[in-house]
């Protein structure tokens, strides 16, 4: 099992940029947002050269083209992740937009009603839940940073309505084991939620085998463009659902003098004019990511992870935050004497981009008693190079501060 990442990275033209100070890029800021292949741009420079239109009742010839390009790419993400029907895909801005509509549909709950989520989540999967009346109860994590299955078990019970975790963990790469997670969430009488915004480019995904009734992610996880994302629903529910947003493209009748009669699902969530253009990029992605050999990809993933692994453990002044081979490639440290956002700086400086902070996942700081960490996250375009320019750049940090 091979896997070729130079001739990979060369389908991504910002890659043999240099950044402010001259250096070659290196890129290791993944989580946050990854690259956009040539083919995904060129993707959306032809929407806008030949189908540039808005969707729903286009009578012209390029309204038809852009709505070929809308309903189709509903058709290929639900083959995809393997959705029951095409309708179960409702198109929003990305993860936040879908884990605020579903914290909408639950406004009736009480007191009595608990929420569980796992202590690891971002900031986008607790606030939308926070707003609502039910009781939140979180899950901690093992000792190696885990999902705590055992503490799960004890805090679900008869009144847990909804569960709601990310795949993969934003700050420590933790992959949870959501079809068990769905499977006693279910069996409990709950509802299970996937935030899915790290999922796409961890490999492929089957919503089906996941177990879950409700999956979101962001297309800009996964060599997308920005403000492009989708909602998985399970039919069932979606049809209970009311519209969050208000506006055109989602109802059969208006009146004055009587309710709104909306459209059947997914049209009936999806008010406005859509971002087309984002989902002819979404389309493409979506082709690319079929072509990829992700077990020949993983492998490379776990090579640079190790050897990430084997720079930072050498050296004494760094810390691995719940170092595990069971991760992501998502790999965050801190610096015993060096805050996180001077340590991105000096790398920012040799050409190397890392994300510095909390991550939006303070409660994860809070449990771990630090304030942020500085966060490496992999693609499938980083090579062994970068990774040994990474050691280069740690050892210039104590020179770097003491101004030699």
């Amino acid at each position: 099992m091979s896997f070729d990442v130079y001739t990979f990275r060369q389908q991504f033209p910002i890659l043999s940029g240099q950044n402010r100070f001259g250096k070659p890029l290196i890129y290791f800021d993944n989580a946050a947002t990854t690259q956009l292949p040539e083919c995904v741009i060129e993707a959306m420079i032809h929407h806008l050269r030949t189908c540039n239109a808005n969707v729903h009742r286009g009578i012209h010839d390029l309204g038809a083209k852009a709505e070929e390009v809308y309903e189709s790419t509903r058709k290929i993400i639900a083959r995809w992740i393997n959705a029951r029907e095409i309708r179960e895909i409702i198109f929003n801005s990305g993860t936040t937009e879908g884990l605020n509509f579903l914290a909408s549909q639950f406004t009736s709950l009480t007191p009595k009603d608990e929420i569980i989520l796992f202590i690891q989540e971002h900031h986008a999967n607790i606030l939308p839940w926070q707003r609502l009346a039910a009781t939140i109860r979180v899950v901690n994590m093992t000792e190696s940073g885990d999902f705590d299955g055992e503490d799960f078990e004890r805090k679900l019970s008869e009144r847990t309505r909804i569960v709601s975790i990310a795949h993969v963990g934003n700050v420590l790469g933790t992959v949870n084991p959501i079809p068990k997670i769905a499977q006693m969430a279910h069996a409990a009488g709950a509802l299970c939620i996937v935030d899915g915004a790290q999922s796409l480019g961890y490999g492929p995904i089957d919503v089906q085998e996941m177990g879950c009734d409700f999956f979101t992610t962001s297309a800009h996880k996964a060599f997308g463009p920005m403000g492009i994302g989708f909602l998985y629903g399970r039919a069932e529910y979606l049809e209970r659902f009311q519209p969050y947003h208000l506006g055109g493209g989602i109802v059969e009748r208006v009146a004055f003098d009587q309710p709104a009669l909306f459209r059947e699902i997914p049209a009936r969530f999806e008010a406005g004019t859509p971002n087309v253009v984002g989902i002819a990029g979404l389309q493409e992605v979506v082709r690319f990511l079929e072509k990829i050999d992700w077990p020949a990809v993983q492998n490379h993933s776990e090579q640079l992870k190790g050897r990430i692994f084997e720079i930072l453990e050498q050296n004494s002044s760094i810390e691995i935050l719940k170092p595990s081979n069971r991760r992501a490639g998502i790999i965050s440290f801190i610096h015993r004497s060096v805050h996180p956002h001077d340590v991105a700086s000096i790398f920012d400086s040799e050409g190397i981009a890392v994300r510095a902070g909390h991550h939006c996942a303070q409660p994860l700081m809070k449990a771990l008693n630090i304030n942020g960490t500085v966060r490496l996250s992999l693609a499938p375009y980083n090579t062994t190079e970068e990774v040994e320019q990474l050691a280069v750049a740690l050892d210039k940090i104590p020179h770097i501060l003491k101004g030699k």
